[in-house]
């Protein structure tokens, strides 16, 4: 098995450096972005676990860029495996940036995911792979130039690969009262009727500091850098801020 962890790290790496080689005949534009999310983990027994999250996303100066809202249901296999059978996000997407998108198309979307974690000495080390179901809303412009809605019916589908580290730093190992560093990076590749684009098409690096105040509330924040390819393969968005995230676990499980 950490032969196998391994492999997929450095496969993961080889991608990103990959993503990071930018094609000269691309345009490619850099901006600013804040990123925040709100995550809480509601366990309702010893194996399930109820997943609600926000994500408030902006673009240079606080422009709107994308809100999601998300859900799912988490099983705990063991003391290393999880799954997420079902789960189910919408997000609003905005027209932002400087290279803004012809319309704002939300999204339905429906996810599953498998999560392996272990330590390597004081390190906690989390390995995730999202599998996604798009559904892309639809406008067009009539000649008298009216918006019509054509529904949510581009439907693409979406492989995601995260790996994620933390370090403790004034403890052995991360406990309510500990300061820890949070790395992590993570590949994204789309496929479906209406994606030209069949390469990686984003990458996500964060680095930044973490505190654990309780076993409820965890927060960290720090350095954030997304690539993302457009579709079609001739845009780039390399986009470079910041990224806070908090956790607020609750347990409804009875114990003795």
């Amino acid at each position: 098995m950490k032969c196998q962890i391994t492999v997929i790290a450095i496969v993961a790496s080889f991608i990103t450096t990959s993503l990071l080689a930018q094609p000269a005949n691309r345009e490619i534009v850099n901006q600013s972005i804040e990123w925040a999310a709100i995550t809480s983990n509601i366990k309702v027994s010893k194996k399930l676990t109820v997943i609600a999250e926000g994500q408030f996303r902006y673009a240079r100066d606080f422009e709107p860029m994308q809100f999601q809202a998300r859900t799912g249901l988490e099983i705990k296999l063991n003391d290393h495996f999880s799954i997420v059978p079902f789960g189910y996000v919408y997000t609003w997407n905005h027209k932002y940036g400087k290279q803004p998108a012809t319309f704002e198309n939300n999204e339905h979307r429906l996810w599953e995911q498998v999560s392996y974690s272990h330590a390597f000495g004081r390190i906690s080390l989390d390995h995730r792979l999202r599998l996604e179901q798009r559904f892309i809303q639809e406008h067009s412009v009539t000649t008298e130039g009216d918006l019509i809605d054509e529904g949510y019916g581009n439907k693409q589908n979406r492989l995601r690969y995260r790996f994620m580290a933390k370090i403790p730093i004034n403890n052995a190992t991360i406990q309510p009262n500990t300061w820890f560093v949070a790395l992590y990076d993570e590949v994204f590749v789309s496929w479906g009727k209406k994606v030209s684009f069949h390469e990686p098409d984003q990458n996500r690096i964060f680095g930044g500091l973490g505190y654990e105040f309780s076993k409820k509330i965890t927060c960290q924040g720090g350095l954030f850098y997304q690539m993302q390819i457009k579709e079609n393969g001739a845009k780039q968005e390399n986009n470079v801020g910041f990224q806070i995230q908090v956790n607020y676990n609750l347990v409804l499980l009875k114990t003795e």
